[in-house]
């Protein structure tokens, strides 16, 4: 244990080195007799626990207990006086000190165990702090995803409607006769495009809520963007109106075709609506820098103010011009595109002018830069600590499996291996070893909750009380 005793009497620190001499270097002491000087001590070096005089040269009272903690906020601090000041005490024990102990009625036993337990107080304030944090920033998130729910489902009721309304208007009329010839061709272009704004809307939901729970998969093969972006014009209602270029050496990368489809398709769809009539869209793919390939998708449209530009990828974001133009949007398909570039390790940009239109670029990587999120199978069988890990682990980039017991993850194990297994003993007995022979010398890192600490060969070990912090230190290997 490291101790820093701030005493300006060379006496009182003789005797706080005697108390703590034995045994052999179980404590490690080190004097300051001035504030100033411990200051510099804590900005070089650190140490467990301080023992403090409140009588010093160059400060005084609880004014030296202030300065020692602004130096070093979490090191605890027991006061070692020569006045026996009840309100002096019970004062410095409210700023923070964590005891008070009298010179001349200190022993050894009390010096030794007044300093652990200030240790051990302090790690628990610690902790007890960051359980309050953790409950703030849970709250906070469970009221977020209130929200986005609420949002979702005002946004979806709305866009929906829309369009089922339109396609059953058409359907009943053309089911009636009462649209012939051309206006009945009319009625049948209007439909397929209804249904394909559907079909957009259902894929960006689908992804959106595949991306909130982190189980969003992105497949590996070659996708040919030119090949890619050539069959999407073709499929839209004005396919006339691109001007599809490519000054690109090698167009072929790494990727998730379908999922590049959703991007593309979002881009060119929006490109049009936004557009004014009949003016053209510009497609242009070329080399970017360091080995990415560029695709800059040009129109000339009502373009985004600029103040609004750095908040368009957050979900429902919506331009305000947008808004007023009342074209129809949700606001959740800038934001997929977004997460399903990054996931492709790319980037996406955008540049705009209002009333002259906007040039949004996605660069994507000719090599594999697809982002893997680690998998993790939570074996716990408590229905209010297994939401907990799966939640917060999706929360921070995980894709994460349940499983009801041990059986249960044997029997699935080799169509869904894992990164890591965490197990709630309590619930599975049994050691590391002999889960490992069950699941074919399969070599995740296994994580216990409960039980001694990296006993019977797993990798890590969580109290049966934890924070949210101390799981993500023991998954901190994936990341």
């Amino acid at each position: 244990m490291r101790v820093l005793v701030i005493e300006d009497n060379p006496a009182d620190a003789a005797l706080v080195r005697v108390l703590l001499s034995d045994p052999p270097g179980a404590y490690e002491t080190s004097v300051a007799q001035r504030v100033s000087e411990a200051e510099t001590k804590l900005l070089g070096d650190r140490f467990d626990v301080a023992l403090l005089d409140m009588s010093l040269p160059d400060a005084e009272g609880v004014d030296a207990l202030h300065r020692v903690r602004e130096a070093a906020p979490s090191m605890p601090i027991v006061i070692l006086s020569g006045q026996d000041d009840e309100a002096l005490a019970t004062k410095a024990v409210a700023a923070g000190a964590q005891d008070y102990l009298l010179k001349g009625h200190v022993s050894e036993v009390t010096l030794r165990r007044a300093l652990g337990y200030a240790i051990e107080r302090q790690e628990m304030h610690e902790r007890l702090t960051a359980s309050v944090d953790e409950l703030e920033d849970q709250r906070a998130s469970v009221i977020r995803l209130n929200q986005l729910k609420n949002d979702l489902i005002t946004v979806l009721a709305h866009d929906f409607k829309g369009p089922l309304t339109t396609i059953l208007g058409f359907a009943e009329l053309i089911e009636e006769g009462a649209l012939l010839g051309d206006d009945a061709r009319d009625a049948a272009g209007t439909i397929r495009r209804n249904v394909f704004r559907l079909t957009t809307l259902a894929n960006d939901t689908l992804a959106l809520s595949r991306i909130e729970h982190g189980e969003l998969e992105i497949a590996e093969e070659t996708v040919d963007i030119v090949t890619l972006l050539d069959e999407i014009v073709q499929r839209t209602d004005e396919p006339e109106r691109f001007n599809l270029q490519t000054t690109a050496t090698g167009a072929s990368i790494p990727g998730d075709r379908e999922r590049l489809r959703q991007v593309f398709e979002n881009l060119l769809r929006n490109a049009l609506k936004y557009s004014l009539d009949e003016a053209p869209v510009s497609v242009a793919v070329r080399d970017g820098d360091d080995g990415f390939v560029r695709v800059d998708i040009t129109d000339r449209g009502i373009g985004i103010p600029p103040e609004e530009l750095p908040g368009l990828f957050r979900r429902f974001a919506r331009a305000s011009n947008a808004k007023k133009a009342r074209i129809p949007g949700t606001g959740l398909g800038l934001f997929v595109v977004k997460t399903l570039v990054e996931k492709h390790g790319g980037k996406l940009t955008v540049h705009s002018e209002v009333d002259r239109g906007s040039t949004f670029s996605v660069a994507l990587p000719r090599s594999g830069a697809i982002e893997r999120a680690p998998h993790v199978a939570v074996v716990v069988g408590d229905a209010t600590l297994g939401p907990f890990i799966a939640y917060e682990l999706r929360s921070n980039g995980y894709r994460v499996r349940e499983y009801k017991d041990l059986a249960d993850l044997q029997e699935r194990y080799a169509a869904e291996p894992s990164d890591a297994i965490i197990i709630d003993r309590d619930r599975n007995p049994g050691d590391a070893s002999a889960l490992r022979t069950s699941l074919d010398g399969a070599a995740p890192r296994f994580i216990a909750i409960g039980g001694a600490k990296n006993a019977d060969g797993w990798d890590a070990s969580l109290p049966k009380t934890f924070l949210a912090a101390d799981l993500l230190a023991a998954l901190a290997f994936a990341r």
